[in-house]
């Protein structure tokens, strides 16, 4: 087997991704995009393309507004857990309903990788990975490539910039 005449992909508007499969073989694509369309949790699946399909595979105006969310969510979470360790524990709708500390230290543990995956397609031929597979990585595939989506990961440069700095924290004080 071989990926023939590969796959095309289109950019259209300011930054919407559309794949078409060009190969008699079908192509394999991890989507966040794909992912919301189909219900499913972020990163939990590898959509199958079919030969000669035409799929919108990436929204920038879905990546923006989930980047800017678990910004604001990490950081609303890393405050309360700095608040927490000063001494002051501030109640349940003080962090945007982040209630459970589990949540609250899930929330402040999202980092800018795991911003930047909503920037990236990854793209196997021919043979699927992930959980409904045998192949368990992407890397366990023949034929495999990855898309860095430069304006995606402009915006993400721009939320996180936008991120306010803490810049009244003050030293703490323990009475004696």
């Amino acid at each position: 087997m071989h990926i023939g005449k590969g796959i095309q992909l289109d950019l259209q508007g300011e930054g919407d991704v559309w794949i078409r499969c060009q190969s008699d073989h079908s192509v394999f694509v991890q989507s966040y995009y794909l992912d919301r369309e189909a219900g499913r949790s972020p990163g939990d699946a590898v959509h199958k393309i079919y030969p000669l399909a035409y799929t919108k595979v990436f929204d920038l105006r879905q990546c923006y507004h989930q980047m800017q969310q678990q910004a604001a969510t990490a950081n609303a979470a890393a405050a309360a857990q700095a608040a927490a360790v000063a001494g002051h524990l501030p109640g349940p709708q003080s962090v945007g309903g982040i209630a459970p500390a589990i949540s609250l230290s899930a929330a402040a543990g999202i980092g800018v990788d795991d911003l930047r995956r909503l920037c990236i397609l990854r793209l196997s031929f021919v043979k699927g990975w992930g959980p409904d597979y045998n192949r368990k990585s992407i890397k366990d595939t023949p034929c495999w490539i990855e898309v860095h989506l430069h304006r995606a990961l402009q915006l993400l440069d721009e939320v996180l910039h936008s991120i306010p700095v803490d810049t009244a924290r003050r030293p703490i004080h323990i009475a004696d």
